[in-house]
This record gives structure tokens, C-alpha cells and sequence, in this order.
């Protein structure tokens, strides 16, 4: 079952060395033996450039998609919240699958969520998520995202929805699998358009 479901600143500061310590140092010069200037000489320490500056560490760049893609993983976020509120009811005429999906993922919900109402099923629980990332296609002429991460659905249970008991499934069925999503940016906002299990366990 394919169900599916985005610096660094451096602050330079200029050192300048007071002259006032010299110019009082020079002032009393004269009425100073010269052991007590040597003493005073031995006393002041003498600071290099190097011990008053500290070597900045070089930062990594910034991502410069950081933004794009977490615009991108809470559209996603959104649409699997709406995708879980659709299968609890087993509703596919729920009017939220059309403002976060088109094409081939929308027909595909609205079949398999019609299919369940037809069985008397729906889905408790919850999906989880993990190891989600974000990738652009280049060259494409809307922006758009593809969204791979590890589905697992061991806590998104089919059951009768009369009497809330669990549906019998095959054991050999995927809890955890790898699951890919392609979105686009639409006007008003990225919207869905396929989401595809890639029969891969993860």
C-alpha cells in the first residue's frame, strides 16, 4: 500500500593600544632612578598581536536550499497530517486531499480510501517518519521536490470500523519501507503529485 504522504556571521572588532600609559611612563622618567625603571620595564608584560587575537575557526556554508527545503518538509508534514485524517474516516471525498495533492496522488488516495469505505475499514493510529530528505530537480519549470524518507506504518493499522478489531494482514508485508514523493510549487503553495513505495525495507 503506497500511501504517502523542508551562517555563519563573522564580527571583525579593530584592537587600537592606548598611547596614555606610554606618555606617563615618559613623564616620569626623570624622577625615577633608573633600577626602579628597569624593575618597571621587567614588570610590564609584552602582549603580540597573536595572544590578544583569537583564530576564528572557519564555519561551514550555509545551505543556500535550507530555506526552500523546510518550506518543502512542512508541506509534506501537512500532507501526511491530512492523509491520516482522511484514512481514519475512510473518506475520499475529504475536501483537504485536493488542496495538498493533484494527478496520480490524489487518484490513487481517493481509490484506495474509497476502497476502504467500501470494505467498512479504516486506518487508526499514526504513520512515522524518518530519515527524511529533500532534493530539487533541476531544470524543471515549476520548482519541484523530491521527498524520500522511511515510512513506517506498523502504528497505522487497518481495522473494522463497526467494531474497532484489527484486520488479519500477511506477515510478510513491509512495516518500514522506503517511500518517494514528488511535489511541485504551486501558486498557492507545493502540492503532491505522486507518492510511491519503493518496496524497499528500511
Amino acid at each position: 500500500m503506497a500511501i504517502a504522504r523542508p551562517h555563519h556571521t563573522g564580527n571583525r572588532r579593530l584592537l587600537a593600544a592606548a598611547a596614555a600609559t606610554a606618555t606617563i611612563a615618559a613623564l616620569t622618567a626623570g624622577c625615577t632612578s633608573g633600577s626602579k625603571n628597569d624593575k618597571n620595564a621587567a614588570a610590564s608584560p609584552t602582549v603580540s598581536p597573536s595572544a590578544t587575537t583569537a583564530a576564528a575557526s572557519p564555519s561551514a556554508p550555509a545551505d543556500p536550499e535550507a530555506a526552500d527545503k523546510a518550506e518543502v518538509q512542512a508541506a509534506y508534514t501537512h500532507y501526511w497530517d491530512v492523509l491520516t485524517a482522511a484514512y481514519a474516516k475512510s473518506d475520499p471525498d475529504d475536501p483537504n486531499l485536493a488542496k495538498v495533492s493533484s494527478g496520480d496522488a490524489l487518484v490513487q488516495n481517493q481509490q484506495e480510501l474509497a476502497t476502504f469505505r467500501k470494505g467498512g475499514r479504516i486506518i487508526a493510529g499514526r504513520p512515522q517518519h524518518s530519515s527524511t530528505a529533500v532534493t530539487f530537480k533541476a531544470d524543471t519549470k515549476l520548482k519541484t521536490a523530491v521527498i524520500t524518507d522511511c515510512l513506517d506504518i506498523s502504528q497505522w493499522k487497518p481495522v473494522e470500523k463497526s467494531s474497532g478489531k484489527s484486520v488479519d494482514l500477511p506477515n510478510t508485508r513491509l512495516l518500514r519501507y522506503v517511500n518517494t514523493v514528488t511535489a511541485e510549487k504551486w501558486p498557492n503553495g507545493w502540492m503532491v503529485l505522486e507518492d510511491k513505495q519503493e518496496g524497499k525495507a528500511c
